[in-house]
């Protein structure tokens, strides 16, 4: 009896201890990311328009985009109801990673900072490592056919974990800078949904006002709160602690870095989206919850690559701050994208400006956009290459049981630039 009691004391000790320890380290990650109370205001959340329409609305999701413009409703298409979607026509995002996350001793390239807030977090770095990778891929994809592919070479590596940067501070430079920190903010969002770290949780984003009172708010939403925050605080700190002379150009970089890392946050935010999902016996709509849900990699991409389009040309001055070099030109806004210098001709290769060229490059000789043989070879001509291919086709299943195809030749064109 004795003994049975001793370990239970033994055990309330225990478990007292790891209480305490746990709430000293949720202290300290307030310290870091200070409560706001505006935050909820900052998702954008439009009413949408009256529904025309007449669909039922069994066992679909129901999402509210930023427009907030109205699909077939039925007896839900009123005001303030949002848009009604088939499962297949919502976003979906990636899958975060199933790797173990790296270790704080592995990863180089880390500022002073980034390496301290590191061995506080480390369990975050599976997630932004995952964020970086998702926003160079997106950047591939979207200057897929274009001169400048998103090509990176060796003098670009900058950061091994934190992806290459572009030495000029160009317009291409500002869409990498912001859709990597996208991808972060993106990455952390749904690790904490996910239940991937210790030091957040679901979101707790408020109900918005023109949400209808009959439905429920809650579910587990995204948290991008703290995705925004944490992003904001690892990645910033690399450009804050630098100390360069006033109206410098590596002061210059600092403050384009910073200000294009804020659009690309701004992006999660601006795309995100209120979800709904019915629930109910045979498929009746008895109940409905909604929360609030990231947007997929996809639309962050096409987002920052219309901001990529009209970038708007800045210079650093002697008092440390931003200007637009044209007068004539509006004030970007926090979610405008800058730069400073003009982009380099990447016709040619140059290493040092991170141009690799277009020679060698597959054209489409129809073409008349970005990927045509005239503009992507900078008019310097192209090759063409005839392709013979056999492959199976016409298959059939006899029974029983075997498949029996027949053999096609495919003859095929494939245009390079000179």
């Amino acid at each position: 009896m004795n003994i049975n009691f001793a370990v239970f004391i033994c055990v309330l000790f225990i478990v007292n201890g790891v209480t305490r320890a746990y709430a000293g380290h949720a202290s300290s990650i307030k310290s870091h990311f200070k409560e706001s109370s505006s935050y909820a205001q900052q998702v954008p959340w439009t009413p949408p328009e009256p529904s025309v329409g007449g669909v039922g609305v069994r066992g679909v999701d129901v999402s509210v985009g930023e427009a907030g413009t109205m699909g077939g409703g039925g007896s839900m298409g009123m005001m303030g109801d949002p848009l009604l979607l088939s499962p297949s026509s919502s976003p979906s995002p990636p899958a975060l990673p199933t790797d173990p996350p790296p270790k704080c001793n592995n990863v180089s390239g880390l500022s002073a900072g980034q390496a301290k807030l590191c061995l506080l977090y480390e369990e975050h770095l599976a997630s932004i490592r995952y964020g970086v990778q998702a926003g160079l891929a997106e950047c591939r994809s979207q200057f897929l056919n274009r001169r400048w592919n998103c090509s990176m070479t060796a003098e670009n590596v900058g950061s091994p974990f934190l992806g290459p940067d572009l030495q000029t501070s160009s317009r291409e430079a500002a869409f990498v800078q912001a859709i990597k920190a996208a991808g972060v903010a993106h990455a952390m969002a749904r690790a904490c949904r996910d239940g991937r770290l210790n030091t957040c949780s679901c979101s707790r984003s408020g109900r918005p006002k023109d949400l209808r009172r009959d439905w429920v708010w809650g579910g587990c939403g995204d948290n991008m709160e703290y995705g925004y925050k944490f992003t904001k605080v690892f990645l910033d700190v690399k450009e804050k602690e630098k100390r360069w002379k006033k109206g410098s150009p590596e002061q210059g970089r600092n403050l384009m870095n910073l200000h294009n890392n804020e659009a690309g946050r701004r992006a999660v935010l601006k795309k995100s989206r209120v979800t709904c999902k019915c629930h109910g016996v045979s498929g009746s709509c008895s109940l409905i919850t909604c929360w609030q849900q990231l947007p997929s990699i996809r639309e962050l991409g096409e987002h920052l690559k219309e901001k990529y389009e009209g970038a708007i040309e800045v210079r650093a001055t002697r008092r440390g701050r931003l200007q637009i070099r044209d007068p004539r030109f509006s004030l970007p806004t926090a979610s405008d994208l800058v730069y400073i210098d003009d982009s380099p001709n990447y016709c040619i290769r140059n290493i040092t400006a991170g141009s690799i060229g277009t020679h060698g490059r597959e054209c489409n000789r129809t073409s008349h956009g970005m990927d045509g043989c005239s503009l992507l070879c900078c008019g310097r001509g192209y090759n063409t290459q005839r392709l013979v291919t056999r492959e199976k086709c016409e298959c059939k299943f006899h029974w029983c049981c075997y498949v029996q195809c027949k053999t096609c030749t495919r003859n095929a064109e494939v245009h390079t630039c000179k």
